[in-house]
């Protein structure tokens, strides 16, 4: 059975992984309860409807910060994770696209939710981090295959 060896510099993979990423996730959540009751969107209702968005901007501002929220919880597992595998064969590398990664997602989050632009198209500030996560399932994909096969 192989062994797996932590490099020694594999606390700023775990930094970014297990405590950037969660507190953006926690920013994200703060945010969207905060604009819930200004929306006038009770519980257990996700979204205001298109009639409510165009009666109160709140609604809509509402949808944006749920919409990149929702985003934010479909892409932040299999990052973290990817982060995480890949910072065993490159710790700097997955560090830097994991750090990258999160000031994107920051950036996606401000635009979406506070640009005012229309449809929410203030999150293409922040459209960046696919790059960095694409990057980062690469070096993981590539990390596991050179142990399993020998370049």
């Amino acid at each position: 059975m192989p062994a797996v060896v932590v490099p020694d510099n594999y606390g700023s993979v775990i930094a970014v992984a297990l405590g950037a990423i969660p507190v953006l996730g926690f920013v994200h959540g703060a945010i969207t309860t905060g604009l819930r009751k200004p929306a006038k969107v009770p519980y257990p209702h996700c979204y205001a409807t298109v009639d409510e968005c165009r009666s109160n901007a709140k609604a809509e501002q509402f949808n944006c910060a749920q919409r990149a929220h929702a985003n934010f919880l479909e892409n932040a597992p299999q990052t973290m994770l990817s982060i995480l595998v890949a910072g065993l064969k490159y710790p700097q590398l997955a560090t830097a696209l994991g750090g990258a990664w999160f000031v994107f997602r920051a950036l996606y989050l401000y635009g979406y939710v506070y640009s005012g632009k229309a449809q929410g198209m203030g999150r293409m500030m922040g459209a960046f981090f696919w790059f960095a996560q694409a990057g980062l399932w690469g070096l993981s994909v590539f990390g596991v295959a050179r142990d399993l096969v020998s370049f």
